[in-house]
C-alpha cells in the first residue's frame, strides 16, 4: 500500500483502530448458570432498547490493520507509536475527531501540544515511509 500524503495516513491509522475495535475480545465470557433478568409487570414487554454491536471486521480491513501495525512497529518510536494508537482510538467511530482534553489529560500537557506532536509524529512517520519505498516516476 502506497500512502501518498499525511491525510491518507491519518485516516489508515483511524481505520486501523476501527478494525480493532470490532474485532473479538481476547477472552471469552463465560456463561454461569444463572437466569436472565426480566421484567415482573405484563405491560413491561416491548419496551427493551435494542443496541446492536458492531459488525464484524472484513478480511481487506484486517490486511489494513496488520500493515498499519506492522508500519507502528517498525517505523516509530514507542513515544510516537502510543500517540498515534491513543489519538486513533480517541477518534474512532466519532465524527468530531480525537478527544483532544482527554488526551491531554492522559499525556499531562495542552491539548494543542498533544496535537502539534500527533502533527509531527505523523509526518515523521510519513517521510520514514517515503524514505524507505520512494514514488517511481
Amino acid at each position: 500500500m502506497y500512502v501518498s500524503n499525511v491525510d491518507e495516513l491519518d485516516e489508515l491509522i483511524v481505520e486501523a483502530a476501527e478494525t480493532e475495535r470490532r474485532l473479538p475480545g481476547a477472552y471469552r465470557k463465560q456463561k454461569l448458570a444463572s437466569w436472565p433478568e426480566y421484567q415482573k409487570d405484563w405491560l413491561a414487554y416491548g419496551n427493551i432498547v435494542y443496541q446492536p454491536s458492531l459488525p464484524k471486521a472484513t478480511t481487506l480491513q484486517i490486511t489494513k490493520y496488520e500493515y498499519v501495525l506492522g508500519l507502528l512497529l517498525d517505523q516509530c518510536s514507542t513515544e510516537d507509536r502510543m500517540l498515534l494508537w491513543s489519538v486513533a482510538h480517541s477518534s474512532a467511530f466519532r465524527n468530531r475527531g480525537p478527544k483532544w482534553s482527554k488526551l491531554s489529560k492522559l499525556y499531562h500537557m495542552d491539548r494543542r501540544t498533544v496535537k502539534r506532536n500527533y502533527m509531527d509524529a505523523l509526518i515523521r512517520l510519513h517521510y520514514s515511509i517515503t524514505k524507505k519505498h520512494p514514488k517511481v516516476l
